[in-house]
């Protein structure tokens, strides 16, 4: 028995030396989780709101559709004059979609298609020529959506984007005048012998013409972008015309039309970097 204890004795000052002599457990350092740069290549859609200004300007060339074997003036306006409808403001609000390539560390490249329902409206007096009434003769204007297809090229600092963008711009407008005493050079009969009502009639057309804006875009999560944008869209000068309904003929008049939208709007990215553990 004293044998055995003896044993046992010695085995455990042994361990106890052997484990003395190992030293420390060496400290190993928890992962580092780090950032890597955001990524802007990839494709979004997206919505967007804002508010936009329109100028539109109406112009009587001084021609119609032949009338009795001839042009008579158009309407109450004095030919070659131009008349700008004011106040042509509303909201808007739409969705866009688009993809994206980054080259280069901080370019950044892409394509876009967007489409905007507007209330973009205004009306004008005509300053040359009273209506009927003793009430003035006015013109006005809507446009119910623009839309357009453009490029872009950009800067990044990382989640910030600072761009630039150009294309073709498209819209729908609607046109009307109300209270004129004569369109297409003729008045509005009315009930009655020698009794003539103002003279109202309205037109709609699609213009396509230039875009041009800039906006900045930051990506405040690994899908989801913000962004603040400027928008100049130019629509030559186009020609449309105003039946008067009652006698058949048409007036003809240029209108041109500029319109500006600034708006806000938030994409979500199918692309983008989120942060990733490096060990």
């Amino acid at each position: 028995m004293k044998r055995l204890l003896l044993a046992t004795s010695a085995l455990i000052v042994a361990g106890s030396a052997q484990a003395a002599d190992l030293g420390a457990r060496p400290y190993t350092k928890a992962p580092v989780v780090a950032a890597i740069p955001f990524s802007w290549s990839g494709c979004y859609i997206g919505g967007h709101v804002g508010g936009g200004a329109s100028r539109t300007g109406f112009t009587d060339p001084g021609v119609s559709t032949p009338t009795f074997g001839g042009p008579v003036m158009t309407t109450g306006l004095v030919p070659g004059d131009r008349i700008g409808v004011n106040g042509d403001v509303g909201i808007v609000g739409g969705a866009q979609v688009g993809c994206d390539y980054q080259f280069s560390s901080n370019w950044v490249i892409g394509i876009a298609g967007d489409f905007t329902a507007t209330d973009i409206h205004g009306v004008a007096n005509d300053p040359f020529f009273g209506g009927k009434a003793g009430n003035p003769a006015t013109l006005s204007s809507r446009t119910d959506w623009v839309a357009s297809v453009t490029g872009r090229v950009g800067y990044t600092w990382d989640r910030f984007l600072v761009y630039g963008k150009g294309g073709v711009g498209f819209a729908h407008d609607r046109y009307s005048l109300n209270n004129f005493t004569a369109i297409g050079g003729f008045a509005c009969p009315g009930v009655g012998f020698l009794v003539f009502e103002p003279c109202n009639s309205s037109a709609s057309t699609d213009r396509i013409g230039w875009v041009a804006g800039a906006g900045i875009e930051w990506a405040f999560a690994p899908n989801w972008s913000a962004l603040i944008e400027y928008n100049h869209y130019g629509f030559d000068s186009k020609r449309v015309g105003f039946t008067n309904q009652s006698v058949g003929t048409t007036a003809l008049l240029d209108i041109r039309q500029d319109i500006d939208i600034v708006k806000v709007g938030i994409n979500y990215r199918f692309g983008g970097s989120p942060v990733v553990a490096k060990y």
